[in-house]
């Protein structure tokens, strides 16, 4: 079954989170759709098994901002791909892609093909298993196929690392990533699709607190904050860095198959080398996040942000239409 693409001014837009997690990007997304006059279906994600078919009946799009599915942030690109098995016209990337990008191993396996560098780091799948001797403290690791910083842990010595190890697989059932520490400044890198092209927004820097081994904890994104926040600015790159950095965004972009947006979090090292550490398909859509911030500092507010991820995503479902269509009539 598949939906209509309508192109009037007016749409009923569906919109799939977790209830109850502290994520507030429905609510927000809600208000931008209000403001551009369009109706809103907010469906639990937790229900998509029995709505999946009335999102891709009743919506002209759906946004999908799932947390976690059944509990875990592992299963969320089943709801996606519950959707689209209805043929819903999501917003953002597909199920596949989102499957690659959400698994930290996978990934870094196809950015580092494409030339995107990355971390130093070696998958972990058994508690008896020995870090490579290359691979010295401090070092970061990550729960496989986990988001929001859940389980990311720092180990400044290597007795550290093992015992960390052990709690992770014990506790997310999956591999764990572990990787070199890389010192510097954290980056958050928005991609837009245009018509022009991929189109990388003006990067934001979440400031230090001077801590030498400061990352980006569950913690930390889990506060709340408004659009007057004072722990994120614009970062300014000179000429080359900024086109090393979106040379290298467009690159990961395509290598993980992504499309309409998405966000990138990246490391700058006191040398000036840059490390993509992982790819978001669902980057935060709140107004006091990274994504607003950089479409903000681009020009668009965040209604015109909303706007412009309804009309990338309606153009490209119509462009399908269109070559359905001739492929169809050349049958």
């Amino acid at each position: 079954m598949h939906s209509k693409v309508n192109t009037s001014s007016t749409m009923r837009v569906g919109i799939v989170h977790t209830a109850g997690s502290p994520c507030g990007c429905a609510e927000a997304v809600a208000g931008g759709l209000a403001a551009l006059g369009h109706a809103t279906l907010i469906v639990d994600s937790e229900e998509i098994l029995l709505r999946s078919e009335e999102l891709a009946a009743t919506c002209d799009l759906v946004i999908d901002h799932t947390d976690t599915f059944l509990g875990w942030g592992v299963l969320r690109p089943f709801v996606r791909g519950e959707l689209e098995r209805w043929g819903a016209r999501v917003v953002g990337s597909s199920t596949q892609a989102c499957f690659l990008a959400d698994d930290k191993i996978a990934a870094k396996g196809s950015l580092s093909a494409a030339g995107v560098p990355t971390p130093p780091g070696a998958a972990i799948t058994e508690v008896t298993a020995e870090l490579p001797l290359w691979l010295q403290p401090p070092l970061i690791l990550k729960p496989a196929c986990e988001h929001m910083s859940r389980g990311v842990t720092l180990a400044k010595t290597r007795e550290e690392a093992r015992v960390a190890i052990g709690v992770l697989l014990e506790s997310y059932c999956q591999p764990v990533l572990v990787e070199t520490f890389i010192p510097g400044r954290e980056l958050a890198v928005s991609v837009l699709e245009s018509p022009e092209g991929l189109e990388v927004l003006p990067v934001l820097e979440w400031l230090s607190d001077d801590n030498e081994y400061r990352i980006l904890t569950a913690a930390f994104k889990l506060q709340e904050n408004g659009a007057a926040r004072e722990d994120a600015h614009r970062i300014i790159l000179s000429s080359v860095q900024r086109h090393e950095l979106e040379s290298l965004s467009r690159k990961a972009f395509r290598a993980l198959g992504l499309r309409d947006y998405a966000r990138f979090d990246v490391r700058l090292s006191p040398e000036g080398r840059f490390y993509f550490l992982e790819a978001n398909t669902t980057p935060s859509l709140e107004t006091g996040e990274a994504l607003a911030f950089s479409a903000r500092w681009a020009g668009l507010d965040y209604v015109h942000l909303v706007k412009r991820l309804l009309e990338v995503a309606q153009r490209r479902y119509c462009a399908d239409s269109r070559t359905n269509k001739t492929v169809i009539a050349n049958y």
